[in-house]
């Protein structure tokens, strides 16, 4: 890897594509120097790529983000606030969610504490899934409960940037000795190409 600056028209960084660089969004640094851990990922933060022949690759151009909720949260207030506790729910449960709004991603998951009745007073936030939006109102899931049961439900005050999904690639056509015309975080997936025939850049 060459310590040259980045220059207008000229990469200073580059190294080659592997397979591990190649498929499902994981979030975890690629380039080294952005990552010290040792266990490299394929997130390649606004890389562009040169390819040595023609194909198709599927990338996801940089800044692409499905938010998410802060996991961890307890309480309401910060990144949510209750604005139903509902009733016959069961403390110290994980349960699902659904969302108001339609959108693709991974769903939050909560864990609920409560007091008589099985009235929520606490919610904390187990997974922060994926794909959502500020003042989206997530309702809290628990099968079985007695008929007449309201529900919980939460809006969302604050989100955290969250790891986007393959659904959200474009198809990007290539010849060879070109550079993709845009900078990228993820490849996803290449055809009739391989992973010798890319270069990553910044």
């Amino acid at each position: 890897m060459s310590k040259f600056p980045i220059d207008t028209g000229i990469a200073g960084k580059a190294m080659k594509c592997a397979s591990e660089f190649v498929g499902t969004p994981n979030g975890i640094p690629a380039w080294p120097f952005e990552n010290q851990t040792g266990t490299y990922g394929n997130f390649l933060n606004s890389s562009v790529l040169w390819c040595g022949a023609d194909g198709t690759i599927n990338v996801i151009p940089a800044g692409t983000s499905k938010a998410s909720l802060k996991v961890g949260i307890k309480g309401e207030g910060i990144v949510f606030e209750q604005l139903t506790a509902g009733t016959n729910y069961t403390s110290g449960t994980t349960f699902p969610t659904t969302d108001s709004n339609p959108r693709s991603g991974s769903d939050i998951t909560v864990q609920v504490f409560v007091s008589a009745g099985g009235v929520v007073s606490s919610i904390e936030i187990i997974n922060g899934g994926s794909g959502y939006n500020v003042g989206d109102i997530i309702t809290v899931d628990e099968t079985g409960r007695p008929a007449g049961s309201t529900d919980c439900t939460f809006q969302i005050l604050k989100l955290e940037r969250g790891i986007p999904t393959a659904d959200e690639s474009i198809a990007v056509k290539v010849q060879a000795g070109q550079y993709l015309p845009i900078a990228i975080d993820y490849i996803t997936s290449i055809t009739t190409i391989t992973e010798a025939d890319i270069i990553i850049c910044k």
